[in-house]
């Protein structure tokens, strides 16, 4: 199998696309069963309770994003860009690069618990429940997290599919048995995501074990190599989690956790998009380091033409449904005299999709040309402007205003991403083996 996807044989290229076709496919359906797995429980929440526990869930997902960031800048894309230079054997630095994700997650469990006892006494006790809720559930979500990543960086996107069935299998159970119960809230549903991720990363990690050789030896020397690609990545990962969740808090500070839910239910609405979207981009990371390394520089920037003009014209339909249809999907889904007429917020943060995912192509070929640099330099100033535009859009329009803002800097974050990308495709050099 390696051989036929490290061919650079024209014979074989027919054959290295439809593999390539076939792994687009199991990642969308991948991607779809996450996305409709969250988009079910925000609903079901949203319907046990009222728009403030959905504002306080949104929080929540926006901190377990940043950690989920995290790891994935510090840790599993430098091993899927680096995976033809491992440290010691692939199935040491597999094991060293594992232990990194566990070590993170002993470092970020003690912050959740001194900031939920913070906020327990600030008489928040609502966001001090879902604090110490994230501290339990966060070594499991990282887990299954990594297993995800690990699949995706040696392109089984079929294995990470059936892991993320499980998951979502024993999530939906157990918020079942909670709303049933009456004890749904924006806390509980933490702790059942957690109990289904734990699950399916101990099982995932039972079936891999031969894959990983217990050894420490290299802990030191694979941290350093991820962090030499990594620091560029995760500073950049801030600035995108930031930058995409910026709205939530500033509308959490300026208007209230309520509207802080209805934006919420609007990104529900326009995450629908979700699977289209990372069912490609959860397959750039390894194609762009396969493609660089095999074809060199020109081909990678056709590839990622292509990968671009591949997602708008996904995108497009969606925009269009969105702006026909918007108001009458965000009726059936949501309850509430607050979740309506909100359609032309919904059509400006579809555009605004539409606007990120045409600029994530070239950000990723960079990231696995290892010039993480400069796209850590245009998305920090992006997310700095979205900061100061939300602020003033927000204030002074309202979360229209907010959208509109989202959406004047995707399209300026798309414009410099690509940019930086045409600009440094004549500098890249093919990756080479250790």
């Amino acid at each position: 199998m390696s051989a036929i996807l490290d061919s650079t044989d024209g014979r074989s290229k027919p054959l290295l696309a439809r593999l390539m076709a076939a792994h687009h496919i199991w990642s969308w359906a991948d991607q779809a069963v996450v996305s409709a797995a969250s988009f079910v429980m925000l609903v079901m929440l949203a319907r046990a309770t009222d728009a403030a526990q959905l504002g306080a869930y949104a929080v929540g997902v926006s901190v377990f994003a940043l950690l989920l960031a995290t790891q994935e800048s510090l840790i599993t894309r430098p091993y899927a860009i680096q995976l033809y230079r491992p440290i010691g054997t692939p199935s040491q630095h597999a094991f060293s690069t594992f232990a990194l994700s566990l070590l993170l997650s002993l470092a970020a469990v003690p912050v959740l618990v001194v900031t939920g006892l913070g906020l327990q006494r600030w008489g928040l006790s609502n966001f001090a429940q879902v604090a110490f809720a994230l501290a339990a559930a966060l070594p499991s979500v990282l887990i299954r997290e990594f297993a995800r990543r690990y699949a995706f960086a040696h392109l089984r996107m079929f294995q990470a599919m059936l892991l993320d069935c499980l998951v979502a299998a024993i999530t939906l159970v157990l918020l079942g048995w909670l709303a049933w119960r009456g004890e749904l809230l924006a806390h509980t549903a933490f702790l059942a995501t957690g109990a289904a991720c734990g699950i399916g990363g101990v099982t995932w990690f039972i079936l891999q074990r031969r894959e990983f050789t217990f050894s420490l030896s290299h802990l030191g020397a694979t941290f350093r190599q991820s962090w030499s690609q990594g620091r560029w990545l995760f500073s950049g990962q801030l600035a995108i989690q930031a930058q995409g969740y910026m709205t939530h808090w500033l509308s959490l500070v300026i208007a209230g956790v309520t509207v802080t839910g209805i934006y919420a239910a609007c990104m529900s609405i326009v995450a629908f998009s979700n699977p289209i979207l990372y069912g490609v981009f959860n397959v750039l990371t390894p194609k762009s380091v396969r493609m660089l390394r095999n074809n060199g520089p020109a081909a990678l920037k056709r590839q990622v033409m292509r990968d671009a003009a591949l997602l708008a014209m996904l995108m497009i339909p969606f925009c269009a449904t969105i702006y026909l249809a918007g108001d009458t999907i965000m009726a059936l889904v949501f309850k509430g005299a607050e979740y309506a007429g909100h359609g032309n917020i919904l059509t400006v943060l579809a555009l605004s999709a539409l606007a990120s995912a045409v600029g994530a192509p070239a950000s990723i070929a960079l990231a696995s040309a290892e010039r993480s640099g400069a796209v850590a330099v245009v998305t920090s100033l992006t997310a700095l402007l979205n900061i100061l535009l939300v602020w003033w859009f927000l204030t002074q329009w309202g979360l229209l205003g907010a959208a509109y803002a989202v959406l004047l800097v995707e399209i300026l974050g798309c414009l410099g991403r690509w940019t930086a990308f045409l600009m440094l495709v004549p500098t890249l050099n093919a990756t080479k083996d250790a």
